[in-house]
């Protein structure tokens, strides 16, 4: 795992390395440290990441443009910071978990288990915007339009109520971290909104769709068609 720490106060981002090594294990190669936001950019732009470790206060700098543009990359974001009246906000942008400032060792062990799949997903509502890149600018995505993500490469494609689709920055396994209990895995290449279904059909050979509210025929899984059925009817 390749760890990013965002933090302008030297002290701290010391102490938390320190801190993200003893729960990650010694076999696994320290965080870096970057104490500005251009180094940073400058670094994510040279260096693939897995996780970047966020403070939002970085020298006056405009904390959710910097969170907006840093969600809209391939890797995980932690928001660690002293503003916990931004927390809502921060979640609504599609942060992994936001860790209040002064930090304990166990609370960031369990976002580290956000992290890994074994926490409990985020309560309904969590994530309302998905920022991404088109023509080199960010644009948000509000999550009342989205109907469902198809796997796209190491990407991820959000298809729209009109039809009309755009490339995010995260693969679906990343999305599963982010996503509330309304969304589903179907399929190893598809993640829907339950409320976007109208209707399950089923064919010979033991194939499953999901028929999306705006037209769209969606795979499910074999494995999955069961749970999805008794999801969608409850």
């Amino acid at each position: 795992m390749k760890i990013l720490i965002v933090e302008d106060e030297v002290h701290i981002a010391k102490h938390l390395s320190q801190v993200v090594c003893r729960i990650i294990g010694e076999d696994v190669k320290p965080p870096h440290i970057c104490f500005s936001l251009n180094h940073a950019l400058e670094f994510i732009s040279k260096n693939a990441i897995d996780l970047l470790l966020l403070d939002l206060n970085l020298s006056g700098k405009d904390g959710f443009e910097t969170l907006k543009l840093m969600v809209s990359k391939p890797f995980h974001v932690i928001v660690v910071s002293a503003h916990v009246e931004k927390a809502i906000e921060a979640y609504e942008y599609g942060v992994l978990d936001f860790v209040p400032k002064p930090f304990s060792e166990d609370r960031l062990r369990q976002s580290f288990k956000r992290l890994s799949g074994k926490m409990d997903r985020p309560l309904p509502s969590t994530i309302k915007n998905f920022i991404v890149k088109k023509k080199n600018k960010l644009e948000i995505i509000k999550e009342e339009k989205v109907l469902f993500f198809e796997a796209y490469g190491h990407y991820s494609k959000i298809h729209l109520k009109d039809k009309s689709t755009v490339v995010y920055d995260k693969p679906l396994i990343a999305l599963e971290s982010l996503l509330d209990n309304r969304f589903e895995r179907v399929h190893k290449c598809f993640i829907v909104k339950m409320t976007a279904i109208k209707n399950i059909e089923i064919f010979a050979g033991g194939k499953y769709f999901l028929e999306i509210n705006n037209g769209v025929k969606v795979r499910v899984g074999r494995d999955k068609y069961k749970q999805i059925k008794e999801k969608w009817l409850s």
